[in-house]
């Protein structure tokens, strides 16, 4: 949207669907748990309003692209000219009986792991990169950092391992990356276990192909990644959508997609902002707007957090002999933050602090949008715990206002959390706002 807006300017007519008014910037929630760093909410109703943007508050249900139509869960159908998706994947989990480190909301088991070395309970962790992971440098993070945190506690006796199927530590940036972590891993006393495949953690044995398995108090991993099997367009097996080089979906005239939900192999934020540009230039383009649309040409930023100084690491996919790979304490791009994009970094770099949504009913900000509790009364979805059950989410907060909301496909393992209400919706206050039957739309 950034991006569009910046390149075709009032050529374009600009509409947002999202299931939710905020987004989280991702990369630092395995700071969190360390207090090195927190999840930073930016708020997308003035993000959208700041791009002449309308904002629809939706979950994507399905997409027909012979009539141009987009459905959402809660019933509606938005016609549009030209689609981009970017609708994420779904993680799952990879190790089974691990602790799964998924971002944002899904530290707490983390947190337990360091207050159980704290108190000496537990000393052997490991940290397993899962088969088929894209992008491991997270859990490298979370090893280093770890080791930090024992280091600066004085602990002894504690072994912190990373078992990966790579040969090399991150050895998809290029051997300058490679040495640097195995030398960081080295230092902090970080056991490396290459070409191993973890396959599940159980009565304290982690498995491993190759291998007779390997002792452990607690196995740290991250989640695999799944395709959103979107109903109405082309996917591959794993639910994954196919594009060419400027996003365009296969098979369709007026459908791009970017970032993870695409059968790009590497699933990152700063890969997935540049899927979004190529696409924003691609569509810009086809609206009049002077310039010659650029490729998807990946470039890999990764900025290593350690627990001291932190690592920026870079690297073409697919290499290119003029541009070698880098590894470097020194900023390697600017501005030097988790996910490196064109557009979306250096919005957020100047537009921080009037951006982030901090917890208050209300605010001017918002144009009275804020956090609501949402109270399901009536009968739960087999996968949720009986009613009653609270979620936050976010919508008008006074009596009697329009407010439609739905989730995204998947949540909860539902397909519409409404059909199970009725459902009530409550300020942090304790003001009730409006008592519901399924799919409402007035309180």
């Amino acid at each position: 949207m950034i991006a569009l807006r910046g390149i075709a300017q009032e050529r374009v007519d600009l509409e947002m669907v999202t299931p939710h008014a905020t987004w989280a910037y991702r990369p630092l929630a395995v700071a969190e748990p360390f207090g090195l760093g927190e999840v930073k909410t930016y708020d997308l109703v003035r993000i959208a309003r700041e791009h002449g943007a309308t904002l629809h508050l939706a979950g994507v249900q399905s997409v027909e692209p012979g009539a141009h139509r987009l459905y959402t869960w809660d019933g509606r159908a938005l016609r549009y000219d030209i689609l981009l998706l970017a609708i994420g994947a779904r993680p799952r989990v990879a190790v089974p009986g691990s602790v799964t480190v998924q971002g944002p909301g899904y530290t707490g088991r983390f947190r337990s792991v360091l207050r159980e070395l704290d108190d000496r309970r537990i000393r052997r962790v490991v940290f397993a990169v899962p088969t088929g992971a894209s992008w491991p440098l997270p859990l490298y993070e979370l090893a280093l950092m770890t080791a930090a945190h024992v280091a600066e506690r004085g602990l002894r006796k504690v072994e912190l391992s990373v078992v990966t199927p790579e040969q090399s530590p991150l050895e998809l940036f290029g051997p300058p990356a490679s040495e640097a972590a195995r030398a960081l891993l080295e230092e902090r006393g970080i056991a490396f276990i290459g070409g191993h495949h973890a396959s599940g953690f159980s009565d304290g044995k982690l498995g491993l192909t190759p291998g007779q398995g390997l002792l452990a108090d607690h196995v740290v991993s991250l989640p695999s990644l799944h395709g959103p099997f979107l109903p109405g367009l082309a996917q591959d097996a794993h639910g994954f959508i196919p594009t060419d080089l400027h996003g365009l979906v296969d098979g369709e005239l007026d459908v791009y997609a970017a970032g993870d939900a695409t059968t790009a192999p590497i699933k990152q934020g700063g890969l997935a902002t540049q899927q979004a540009d190529a696409a924003a230039e691609a569509i810009a383009a086809r609206l009049g707007a002077p310039i010659d649309p650029a490729p998807f040409r990946p470039v890999m930023r990764g900025l290593l957090l350690t627990g001291g100084v932190p690592r920026y690491l870079r690297a073409e996919v697919g290499g290119a002999p003029d541009r070698p790979p880098l590894a470097s304490t020194h900023a390697l791009w600017w501005p030097p933050s988790k996910i490196a994009g064109r557009w979306l970094a250096p919005y957020l770099a100047q537009h921080h602090e009037e951006l982030e949504q901090r917890d208050a009913a209300c605010p001017d900000h918002r144009d009275r949008y804020c956090q609501l509790r949402m109270s399901l009364l009536g009968p739960s979805p087999p996968s949720l715990p009986s009613a009653p059950y609270d979620m936050t989410s976010y919508g008008p907060c006074w009596p009697g206002a329009l407010y439609l909301y739905s989730l995204p496909q998947g949540s909860f393992g539902s397909v519409d959390f409404f059909q199970y209400g009725p459902f009530q919706l409550v300020t942090p206050g304790g003001e009730l706002i409006s008592a519901c039957k399924p799919s409402c739309d007035v309180g």
